[in-house]
């Protein structure tokens, strides 16, 4: 009897090795769409690509790089055929999934890739725009963490209204008409009501808006390339005179806005978003079929409190959220 418990034991114990192995034999290629040497002047690439490996790594699977300079091309025509390079050497790796990084591998090589299923990350476009998700591309989205910014400044300092304050272009102008279609969903998601969203070309225009605020909080969009005369005002410059001279909180969109004075922001961590993205690859990997797999968005964010412009400005923020806070800036 006690032979064949051991036996049985044995063979167990095979087993597991055996489907590890399994796992651990399979092959991941992360494509970014960037040089290498890009890549790392660009600090937010490596949490993202850490929170990769840290997943892969629990099935002990090392994933392998294939750069392409696609952001680096100078037109749409360059892109297409260093796209086209990249999925000839794709094919001939013959990866067991392929991690697609940014907007540009998607559309330029992801979506020429068939038989291996990709998972996207580090993309800033809707899914939708991009055409995703496709029969054998699934991934992980950038989200705004806008919503729980005015819910965190309500919490903080009683906000009821908020308007955002931003550069004029196309882009923005598509936000804010993304974002007053559904302005009545956001202020029941978050209580806080959106008013406006100004749009300046230059800093006279911002000045005014500051100097004549309305709402009881600012929103920060993109402070870039704002003119005062014939010269550019830094956005960091940008940011520190607004908070100075608002007579209302202002908040921001990335973690620059923080550093440079906006009480806190909430920004997509890269690390996290790597994460969900690594979790995502070993599903494909288990045998479940991309098209079962459903784009899911950034789930956890970096929460960045400037707590010198919160004794400035005598704004007291809980324990609770202090507590929480992923880096403070003193």
């Amino acid at each position: 009897m006690r032979r064949y418990i051991k036996i049985i034991l044995i063979g167990i114990w095979a087993m597991i090795l055996f489907s590890g192995n399994v796992m651990a034999a399979k092959k991941v290629l992360i494509v970014p769409g960037l040089s290498e040497e890009e890549i790392k002047s660009v600090t937010t690439y490596e949490p993202f690509f850490k929170g990769i490996e840290a997943v892969l790594s629990r099935e002990k699977i090392v994933p392998e790089y294939l750069y392409v300079g696609l952001d680096e091309s100078s037109d749409d025509a360059a892109r297409d055929t260093l796209g086209k390079e990249a999925v000839l050497k794709i094919k001939a790796i013959n990866p067991d999934v392929v991690i697609a990084v940014n907007d540009n591998v998607v559309k330029y090589v992801a979506m020429q890739v068939e038989n291996i299923p990709v998972v996207a990350g580090f993309f800033f476009g809707a899914p939708e725009a991009l055409g995703l998700p496709t029969a054998n591309i699934t991934g992980v989205a950038r989200r705004s963490f806008a919503v729980d910014i005015w819910a965190m400044a309500k919490q903080i300092s009683g906000a009821n209204t908020v308007s955002m304050l931003s550069k004029n272009s196309f882009s923005m102008a598509q936000i804010k008409t993304g974002l007053f279609a559904k302005v009545d969903v956001l202020e029941k998601m978050s209580g806080v009501r959106l008013k406006e969203m100004y749009l300046c070309d230059t800093f006279d225009e911002w000045k005014k808006h500051v100097e004549n605020w309305t709402e009881d909080l600012i929103y920060l969009a993109d402070v870039s390339r704002i003119k005062n005369a014939d010269k550019e005002v830094p956005a960091s410059e940008l940011v520190q005179w607004t908070v100075a001279n608002a007579k209302v909180p202002v908040v921001g969109a990335n973690e620059e806005a923080a550093k440079d004075g906006a009480l806190f922001v909430i920004v997509t961590s890269e690390e996290k978003w790597g994460e969900q993205v690594g979790t995502m690859v070993l599903k494909t990997l288990s045998g479940t079929p991309v098209k079962d797999i459903p784009m899911e968005t950034v789930m956890k964010g970096k929460l960045l409190i400037n707590a010198k412009t919160a004794i400035d400005k005598k704004i007291e923020i809980p324990y609770e959220i202090l507590n929480s806070a992923d880096h403070i800036y003193e």
